[in-house]
């Protein structure tokens, strides 16, 4: 039986890749998202081209590595199924461990300093307010009053970054994960097949 072993080069890799994952999904604003999605993309595009021109068993590596990332990323950016995958409820759970993210409140709004209403009492325009979790405001309109208002979810953005972001940046790099676990079970199940055939 084969011993699973580490390389030290393995090793940084996961290192950097952890120390890059915790730092985005610390600041989550859009910067780190925009910028781990194209990470993403890029790889993920890279790995049909790795699938194409390996061999054997790095050809069975990438060929799994881009058919499980491809297929979270493409379940991922579907609204009516993210919102149903354990994922996406799993980063929602941490997010809301993560201090000092707003909480954001927004309805119909009217000038309180005109006190004046449109004919049909309907608003004259809308905006949100942030509050923190503490409960200070963080952000507002100028002197509005909000009427029917509702809170809508961490999604303001702030020094803390903003819940949308964070599970966006979750998927991307659990998009990876699945990439990888792809690959290692592609290869897995292609070394079984060719211990068959001999």
């Amino acid at each position: 039986m084969r011993r699973f072993r580490f390389h030290i080069g393995t090793l940084l890799i996961l290192v950097l890749i952890l120390g890059v994952g915790f730092a985005a999904l610390r600041e989550s604003d859009e910067t780190w998202d925009s910028s781990i999605f194209s990470l993403t993309l890029g790889m993920l595009s890279v790995s049909i081209l790795l699938a194409i021109h390996r061999t054997e068993k790095r050809w069975a590596f990438w060929l799994g590595f881009a058919l499980f990332g491809w297929t979270y990323v493409g379940l991922s950016l579907v609204p009516s199924i993210e919102s149903r995958l354990l994922t996406t409820k799993a980063l929602a759970y941490l997010d809301s461990n993560v201090p000092d993210r707003s909480i954001v409140i927004g309805g119909r709004v009217w000038d309180s300093w005109s006190n004046k209403q449109n004919q049909n009492n309907q608003s004259v325009n809308s905006t949100s307010i942030a509050f923190s979790p503490q409960g200070n405001l963080v952000t507002s309109g100028n002197q509005l009053v909000l009427r029917d208002f509702t809170v809508t979810g961490n999604v303001v953005g702030t020094a803390r970054g903003s819940t949308m972001s964070f599970i966006r940046i979750g998927h991307s790099f659990l998009a990876l994960i699945a990439a990888i676990s792809g690959g290692l079970l592609s290869r897995h199940l292609h070394a079984r097949n060719r211990q068959r055939t001999l």
